[in-house]
């Protein structure tokens, strides 16, 4: 009888617990591995590149059967029917549809279930471990907690033994304030994590700012017989190295045994505060372990204001003179606190500047034609910062390896309580590392211009 994927998986995550104790046990007696031991160990390595093998060809095997079943699906459909061009909108199917392995797990509640009392169905065997202790996600499930992560996997085995509760109980999400969409990270230039992921990355820039645009490199007209004069462009490195974040939260066990409304908790609490935390930094971070935000980057470009604790329309028109003219993707990200004041704004013929967008219809709030965005993660308004427009494509995010879950019932035992860790590792800054000087040679630009206090 031919075995299941999972079943292959399962034969190997006993192999290679086969060789660390082969290792350990060599290990713990301070010497190499005998001669039987060596060829146990290689033996398993055998096994172990056999299942690989098996496993890789499961896997295409059950991709071809995939698309078969659909293509014969299609194929039943009924005929004369008009020709009509396929949907290419938000939704519509793509290569990058096509199921994401989810390691027998239900969802994200369900895996939290076996990381925490243990799982009698053996899935978690099939997950490599991580030295930290977490438990990586299954691809099916990582969208849901991180957007746009894509890494590893690790795992670990728990003790107890557990079975979820009956699905008659609640399976809705529970009731809780929704966090905002992150600002930064879908606008972001991502860089891959790549491998290994957590490495440092230099990578290559000009260095522009007072040498204006294009980096020192200077043009000539040149007579005819006459020696050009020599230039020469500027490179850096913008270095990323990706730091460790971490998140904790509490939950009830008689919650995690409700998977099914675990699931939804977990996933929005979890990725509201990833998103969350990932904004103050990437917004305002100051370096210090961890990414420099676009407020605290040496390319910055401060705008003072006009009258103090104030945005007025001289403000804006100065911070769009100062933002990039070459920019078409700038976005305002200002304080919650200054609504009001930004939503009076009118110019001098009495035209609002503020245009209230449509979230139905996916129509954003505007202001003087760039997208706005009211957030409580800007400082408080009078402050540097409490308006910002920025063209986020100019900062750098490096994904480095996560995320990862752990699960531990040890702090809390006796309050039949699980803490629940999610943490990964990220870095960013803004690659542009000084406003740039213009061809005028005397005007300053920038990718991220803030509005600040007024002059003393």
């Amino acid at each position: 009888m031919k075995k299941s994927i999972q079943e292959l998986r399962q034969e190997k995550a006993a192999a290679v617990a086969k060789q660390r104790a082969v290792f350990d046990k060599a290990k713990g007696e301070s010497r190499d591995l005998n001669e039987a031991e060596a060829a146990e160990f290689e033996t398993l390595d055998t096994t172990i590149a056999g299942l690989d093998a098996q496993i890789e060809a499961a896997v295409k095997a059950e991709d071809r059967e995939r698309k078969l079943a659909a293509r014969e699906a299609q194929l039943n459909q009924p005929e004369g029917q008009p020709y009509r061009p396929l949907y290419a909108g938000p939704g519509a199917p793509s290569a990058n549809n096509q199921k994401k392995d989810d390691a027998g797990f239900s969802n994200v509640g369900e895996f939290l279930d076996a990381l925490r009392f243990g799982d009698q169905k053996g899935r978690l065997a099939s997950i490599p471990t991580n030295k930290l202790g977490g438990f990586q996600l299954p691809d099916a499930f990582k969208a849901g907690i991180m957007p746009q992560f894509r890494n590893e996997w690790t795992m670990g085995t728990g003790e107890e033994g557990g079975f979820a509760v009956p699905a008659q109980q609640y399976q809705g999400a529970p009731l809780m304030i929704r966090p905002q969409d992150a600002i930064v990270r879908p606008r972001a230039t991502i860089v891959p994590a790549g491998d290994p992921p957590d490495a440092e990355i230099p990578i290559p820039a000009f260095h522009q700012g007072a040498n204006g645009v294009f980096g020192g490199v200077e043009v000539y007209w040149t007579a005819e017989g006459a020696e050009a004069d020599e230039t020469s462009g500027k490179l850096r490195e913008v270095i990323l190295k990706p730091q460790e974040v971490t998140g904790i939260t509490v939950m009830s066990d008689k919650l995690l045994r409700n998977w099914q409304a675990a699931s939804a908790f977990a996933e929005f609490l979890l990725r509201g505060a990833a998103m969350n935390t990932e904004d103050m930094v990437f917004l305002g971070g100051d370096g210090v372990g961890k990414p420099i935000g676009v407020r605290k980057g040496t390319g910055a470009l401060p705008v003072r204001r006009t009258t103090a604790n104030k945005i007025v329309f001289a403000d804006i028109l100065n911070m769009l003179a100062a933002f990039m003219p070459n920019s078409t993707n700038g976005m305002w990200v200002a304080t919650q606190s200054s609504l009001p004041q930004i939503g009076a704004l009118k110019d001098e013929a009495g035209n609002s500047l503020f245009i209230k967008g449509d979230i139905t219809r996916g129509i954003p709030d505007t202001l003087a034609g760039f997208p706005i965005r009211f957030t409580g993660k800007a400082p408080a308004l009078g402050s540097q910062g409490d308006l910002m427009l920025v063209d986020f494509q100019y900062y750098l995010v490096k994904d480095g390896s996560g995320p990862f879950l752990a699960a531990s019932e040890h702090v809390y035992f006796k309050k039949n309580k699980t803490v629940i860790k999610l943490f990964w590792n990220v870095d960013g800054k803004g690659w542009v590392d000084a406003p740039l000087t213009l061809e005028d040679g005397v005007t300053k630009v920038s990718p991220y211009v803030l509005l600040d206090v007024p002059a003393a």
